[in-house]
């Protein structure tokens, strides 16, 4: 079990089984609408326990609305800008 407090307000949330971010296998994505982020978790063998492993791609400071793993691995967010943005992540080359 894994609880956030004060809570970071989740709003979508994907497993990653992509082979993009191949240390995420099996991670959770999880957005986080007050911290404007998307927060990954690991998950035991037996999904018994997770644990809050680090936030991701809060320099952009904007809500995240949704999270997507895409079949080609890469992550996808929907956020709540005025733009209504759909954003594609892929690793840095």
């Amino acid at each position: 079990m894994l609880a956030w407090t004060p809570s970071i307000a989740p709003s979508g949330m994907a497993l990653y089984t992509g082979e993009l971010f191949p240390e995420w296998q099996g991670d959770l994505l999880v957005g986080a609408l007050v911290n404007q982020e998307v927060r990954r978790v690991r998950l035991s063998d037996n999904g018994s326990n997770a644990e809050d492993i680090e936030g991701l791609f809060g320099e952009r400071e904007e809500c995240i609305r949704d999270v997507r793993v895409g079949p080609e691995g890469a992550i996808y967010l929907l956020t709540d800008s005025p733009e209504g943005r759909l954003l594609r992540v892929t690793p840095v080359e």
